[in-house]
C-alpha cells in the first residue's frame, strides 16, 4: 500500500519497538520561517513531519519559484543521511512544524532494534519514485494526469499542477467512477472549484479534508473553463497560500475529530439566542449563524450539518465545538459531549 505513513506503521509496532523509536529520535518544533538546514550544510539527520508543513527550495531559487511543500507523514533529508551527503537543497518551516529527528549515527541501532524501520523508508522513497515517474510530463509539456487516489495523494497531484504551471482541469471522482469534484487552474494557479455541493475556498479546503481512500483523478489542459462557474466559485489566493492553509487545516481537523467522536451525535439547542463573544474566531460567525439556522429546530448530526452547509468540515467543526463550549448547544450523547470538551493541546 503506497499510502502507508509513518502514524500508521508506529501503530503496527510492538511496544519495546515503539520505545525504541522513541528513545532513538527527538521531536523538534520550529515556527514558520525557521530555517532546519540550508545547501551544502552536513547531511547527519532525516526528519519525518508530525505536524505543520515544510518546503524544500532548490540551491539558488529565484523568487517566484514553486518550493515543493511537505505535511504530516512526509520524510525529508533522508538522501544526506542515508548517503552522508551534503545537503542539496534549503528547508524551512512554512507553518509552525514539528519533526521526529533521526540521527544517522543511530542508525545501525535502529537497524538493530527497529529493523522494519528501514523497510518502511524503502516504502517510503519507492513510492516516492513511482509518483515522480508517473506524474510527468508528455513531450509537448502538455500535463495528463491520470491514476488511483490509492496511489497519489492530493498535495503531490497540487503541487504537481502548480509547478509545473499548467492550465486545465483536475477532476476527481469516487470509487464508483462519480465525479465529486473539479477544480480549474490557470498557469499553475487555482482559479475556480467545485467539491460536492461546496464551492470556491470551501471546495478547495474540503479537497484536502476528504479521506481520498478510494476513487481516481484525472487532470487535462484540453478542458477550458465552463461559463457556468460563477463568481461563488473563483478564487483569489494564490496557489502555495491555498495549500499551506489547506495542510494547516487538514492537521487541526485530525485533533477535532479526536476531540468530537462520533459523527452521528445529534446537536440539540440550549438557548434561545444566538450569542458569538470568540474575538479569536471571529472570523467563524457566519458559520456560526448559518448552524444556529439549520439546527434550531431540528436536532442534526455533524454528518447532517456537513451535507447541508456551505462551508467546509473544519469550519463546520471547529465552530461547533464552540458553540457547545459556550452552552448553545449539547451533543444528544452525553459521553460525545464529554469528548467534545477534551483539551488535549
Amino acid at each position: 500500500m503506497l499510502q502507508r505513513d509513518f502514524f500508521a506503521f508506529c501503530k503496527s509496532l510492538q511496544l519495546v519497538e515503539l520505545k525504541a523509536i522513541g528513545g532513538l529520535s527527538c521531536v523538534r518544533h520550529y515556527v514558520e520561517g525557521n530555517v532546519i538546514y540550508t545547501t551544502q550544510d552536513e547531511g547527519e539527520e532525516l526528519f519525518i513531519i508530525n505536524r505543520g508543513a515544510a518546503e524544500l527550495l532548490p540551491p539558488n531559487a529565484r523568487p517566484g519559484t514553486p518550493a515543493t511543500v511537505l505535511s504530516r507523514g512526509d520524510i525529508f533529508g533522508e538522501t544526506g543521511a542515508l548517503l552522508g551527503l551534503p545537503r542539496h537543497h534549503t528547508a524551512r518551516a512554512c507553518a509552525q512544524l514539528s519533526v521526529q529527528c533521526f540521527r544517522r549515527s543511530d542508525f545501525p541501532e535502529l537497524m538493530r532494534r527497529v529493523p522494519s524501520f528501514f523497510h518502511f523508508l524503502s516504502e517510503k522513497l519507492a513510492s516516492r519514485l513511482f509518483q515522480s515517474r508517473e506524474l510527468t510530463h508528455t513531450p509537448n509539456n502538455a500535463l495528463e494526469l491520470t491514476g488511483s487516489l490509492e496511489n497519489f495523494d492530493i498535495v503531490t497531484i497540487y503541487q504537481t499542477i502548480i509547478q509545473s504551471m499548467q492550465t486545465g482541469l483536475l477532476t476527481i471522482a469516487d470509487e464508483a467512477g462519480e465525479t465529486i469534484s473539479t477544480f480549474y487552474f490557470e498557469r499553475g494557479t487555482p482559479r475556480w472549484g467545485r467539491f460536492q455541493h461546496l464551492s470556491g475556498e470551501e471546495a478547495f479546503w474540503q479537497l484536502f479534508l476528504h479521506e481520498h481512500r478510494a476513487g481516481t483523478f484525472f487532470f487535462s489542459n484540453k478542458t477550458q473553463v465552463g461559463i457556468d462557474w460563477g463568481k461563488g466559485s473563483a478564487l483569489a489566493r494564490g496557489a502555495d497560500e491555498v495549500l499551506i492553509n489547506a495542510i494547516q487545516m487538514r492537521d487541526q481537523f485530525q485533533d477535532l475529530r479526536n476531540r468530537m467522536r462520533g459523527q452521528n451525535a445529534r446537536l440539540k439547542r440550549r438557548q434561545l439566542n444566538l450569542t458569538w463573544d470568540v474575538p479569536e474566531f471571529e472570523d467563524l460567525r457566519p458559520v456560526a449563524e448559518e448552524i444556529w439556522q439549520l439546527a434550531y429546530n431540528d436536532e442534526l448530526s455533524l454528518t447532517e450539518l456537513h451535507s447541508r452547509s456551505e462551508f467546509c468540515d473544519w469550519k463546520i467543526y471547529k465552530t461547533v465545538e464552540q458553540m457547545v463550549r459556550a452552552g448553545l448547544f449539547e451533543l444528544e450523547n452525553g459521553k460525545e459531549q464529554a469528548a467534545l470538551l477534551e483539551t488535549n493541546e
